[in-house]
Protein backbone atom coordinates (compact mmCIF):
# COMPACT_ATOMS: atom_id res chain seq x y z
CA UNK A 1 0.00 0.00 0.00
CA UNK A 2 0.95 3.76 -0.80
CA UNK A 3 2.24 5.69 1.66
CA UNK A 4 -0.42 8.34 0.73
CA UNK A 5 -2.80 6.53 -1.84
CA UNK A 6 -3.74 7.68 -5.05
CA UNK A 7 -6.89 8.03 -7.05
CA UNK A 8 -6.60 6.85 -10.79
CA UNK A 9 -10.30 7.10 -11.42
CA UNK A 10 -13.27 7.45 -9.90
CA UNK A 11 -17.11 7.12 -10.65
CA UNK A 12 -20.37 7.38 -8.84
CA UNK A 13 -22.67 4.20 -9.10
CA UNK A 14 -26.15 4.14 -10.52
CA UNK A 15 -27.72 5.07 -7.27
CA UNK A 16 -26.95 6.02 -3.94
CA UNK A 17 -24.35 7.85 -2.86
CA UNK A 18 -21.45 4.57 -3.77
CA UNK A 19 -18.38 5.33 -5.86
CA UNK A 20 -16.66 3.10 -8.15
CA UNK A 21 -12.31 3.86 -7.01
CA UNK A 22 -10.01 2.44 -9.25
CA UNK A 23 -6.54 3.40 -7.06
CA UNK A 24 -3.27 3.79 -8.47
CA UNK A 25 -2.08 0.52 -7.67
CA UNK A 26 -4.96 -0.74 -9.64
CA UNK A 27 -6.77 -1.53 -6.92
CA UNK A 28 -10.50 -1.61 -7.34
CA UNK A 29 -12.76 -0.78 -4.23
CA UNK A 30 -16.34 -0.05 -3.69
CA UNK A 31 -16.84 3.10 -1.32
CA UNK A 32 -20.32 4.24 0.23
CA UNK A 33 -20.23 7.42 1.23
CA UNK A 34 -24.23 7.45 2.42
CA UNK A 35 -23.05 8.27 6.03
CA UNK A 36 -21.01 11.26 4.88
CA UNK A 37 -23.53 12.80 3.50
CA UNK A 38 -26.15 12.28 5.63
CA UNK A 39 -24.52 13.24 8.50
CA UNK A 40 -21.59 16.18 7.10
CA UNK A 41 -22.81 19.44 6.98
CA UNK A 42 -21.09 20.35 3.43
CA UNK A 43 -21.54 17.03 1.86
CA UNK A 44 -25.52 16.94 2.64
CA UNK A 45 -25.88 19.14 -0.29
CA UNK A 46 -25.92 16.18 -2.30
CA UNK A 47 -29.14 15.03 -0.68
CA UNK A 48 -31.02 18.67 -2.07
CA UNK A 49 -28.62 17.91 -5.43
CA UNK A 50 -28.07 13.97 -6.04
CA UNK A 51 -26.93 14.82 -9.68
CA UNK A 52 -24.40 16.30 -8.40
CA UNK A 53 -22.56 13.66 -6.61
CA UNK A 54 -22.28 12.28 -9.96
CA UNK A 55 -19.92 14.79 -10.92
CA UNK A 56 -16.80 13.62 -9.56
CA UNK A 57 -13.06 12.95 -10.32
CA UNK A 58 -9.66 13.09 -9.21
CA UNK A 59 -7.88 15.83 -7.79
CA UNK A 60 -4.18 16.98 -7.31
CA UNK A 61 -2.86 14.67 -9.22
CA UNK A 62 -5.35 11.33 -7.52
CA UNK A 63 -4.34 13.00 -4.03
CA UNK A 64 -8.06 13.39 -3.59
CA UNK A 65 -11.58 13.35 -5.16
CA UNK A 66 -13.55 16.13 -6.06
CA UNK A 67 -16.84 17.53 -6.91
CA UNK A 68 -18.15 20.64 -9.05
CA UNK A 69 -19.86 22.07 -6.25
CA UNK A 70 -16.35 22.86 -4.46
CA UNK A 71 -16.40 19.82 -2.39
CA UNK A 72 -13.40 17.38 -2.07
CA UNK A 73 -12.31 14.06 0.00
CA UNK A 74 -8.97 12.85 0.94
CA UNK A 75 -7.52 9.82 -0.49
CA UNK A 76 -6.60 8.55 2.91
CA UNK A 77 -9.79 9.19 4.06
CA UNK A 78 -11.60 7.53 1.26
CA UNK A 79 -9.23 4.70 1.85
CA UNK A 80 -10.25 4.24 5.20
CA UNK A 81 -13.56 3.89 4.37
CA UNK A 82 -13.06 1.62 1.80
CA UNK A 83 -11.59 -0.58 4.33
CA UNK A 84 -13.90 -0.26 7.14
CA UNK A 85 -16.61 -1.11 4.51
CA UNK A 86 -15.08 -4.00 2.93
CA UNK A 87 -16.52 -7.41 4.36
CA UNK A 88 -14.59 -9.64 6.38
CA UNK A 89 -14.73 -13.65 6.01
CA UNK A 90 -14.70 -16.46 8.40
CA UNK A 91 -11.00 -16.74 7.59
CA UNK A 92 -10.52 -13.33 8.05
CA UNK A 93 -11.73 -13.91 12.00
CA UNK A 94 -9.32 -17.49 12.15
CA UNK A 95 -6.51 -15.07 11.05
CA UNK A 96 -6.90 -13.12 13.94
CA UNK A 97 -7.47 -15.85 16.33
CA UNK A 98 -3.94 -17.07 14.93
CA UNK A 99 -2.30 -13.63 14.55
CA UNK A 100 -2.71 -13.02 18.42
CA UNK A 101 -2.53 -16.91 19.50
CA UNK A 102 -5.94 -17.12 21.02
CA UNK A 103 -8.29 -19.72 21.73
CA UNK A 104 -11.94 -20.16 20.90
CA UNK A 105 -12.74 -19.29 24.58
CA UNK A 106 -10.94 -16.13 24.44
CA UNK A 107 -12.18 -14.95 21.09
CA UNK A 108 -15.66 -15.50 22.26
CA UNK A 109 -15.00 -13.39 25.41
CA UNK A 110 -13.34 -10.66 23.67
CA UNK A 111 -16.61 -10.34 21.37
CA UNK A 112 -18.89 -11.27 24.02
CA UNK A 113 -20.75 -14.03 22.16
CA UNK A 114 -21.20 -17.39 22.16
CA UNK A 115 -17.98 -20.18 21.35
CA UNK A 116 -20.11 -22.05 18.99
CA UNK A 117 -21.10 -18.75 17.24
CA UNK A 118 -16.94 -18.10 16.93
CA UNK A 119 -16.79 -21.79 15.41
CA UNK A 120 -19.94 -20.53 13.00
CA UNK A 121 -19.28 -17.20 12.10
CA UNK A 122 -15.27 -19.25 11.13
CA UNK A 123 -16.99 -21.22 8.46
CA UNK A 124 -19.00 -18.20 7.11
CA UNK A 125 -18.62 -16.66 4.06
CA UNK A 126 -19.38 -13.39 5.34
CA UNK A 127 -19.01 -11.94 9.09
CA UNK A 128 -21.94 -9.59 10.73
CA UNK A 129 -20.63 -6.16 10.53
CA UNK A 130 -20.32 -5.30 14.04
CA UNK A 131 -17.91 -8.49 14.40
CA UNK A 132 -15.84 -7.40 11.57
CA UNK A 133 -16.18 -3.57 13.00
CA UNK A 134 -15.08 -5.03 16.75
CA UNK A 135 -12.14 -7.41 15.06
CA UNK A 136 -10.85 -4.26 13.06
CA UNK A 137 -10.87 -1.98 16.61
CA UNK A 138 -9.26 -4.59 18.64
CA UNK A 139 -6.41 -5.17 15.69
CA UNK A 140 -5.40 -1.22 15.03
CA UNK A 141 -5.43 -0.89 18.51
CA UNK A 142 -3.35 -2.65 21.23
CA UNK A 143 -3.89 -0.23 24.31
CA UNK A 144 -7.74 -1.54 23.03
CA UNK A 145 -7.10 -5.10 22.83
CA UNK A 146 -5.02 -5.18 26.33
CA UNK A 147 -7.98 -3.27 27.57
CA UNK A 148 -10.03 -5.99 26.72
CA UNK A 149 -8.37 -9.30 26.29
CA UNK A 150 -8.69 -12.02 29.62
CA UNK A 151 -6.69 -15.42 29.11
CA UNK A 152 -8.60 -18.51 29.22
CA UNK A 153 -7.10 -21.72 29.91
CA UNK A 154 -7.31 -24.05 26.86
CA UNK A 155 -9.14 -26.71 27.52
CA UNK A 156 -8.42 -30.58 26.54
CA UNK A 157 -10.62 -31.60 23.83
CA UNK A 158 -12.45 -35.12 23.70
CA UNK A 159 -13.68 -37.26 26.22
CA UNK A 160 -12.41 -36.43 30.16
CA UNK A 161 -10.00 -38.72 31.32
CA UNK A 162 -11.19 -40.98 33.53
CA UNK A 163 -10.08 -40.77 37.39
CA UNK A 164 -9.16 -43.42 39.17
CA UNK A 165 -9.11 -43.55 42.49
CA UNK A 166 -6.48 -46.10 45.00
Amino acid sequence: MDILPRVKSVTAGKKGWVLDVVWSDNRKTRVDLTGLVHRSKHFRAFVDNPKAFQNVSPVNFGSGIGWENGLDYGTATLRTLAEEQRPMKGKDLAAFEQKYDLNTAEVAALLEIAERTVRAYKAADVLPATIAMSLRSLDADPARFAAHFRPIERRDRGRPRKVVRV
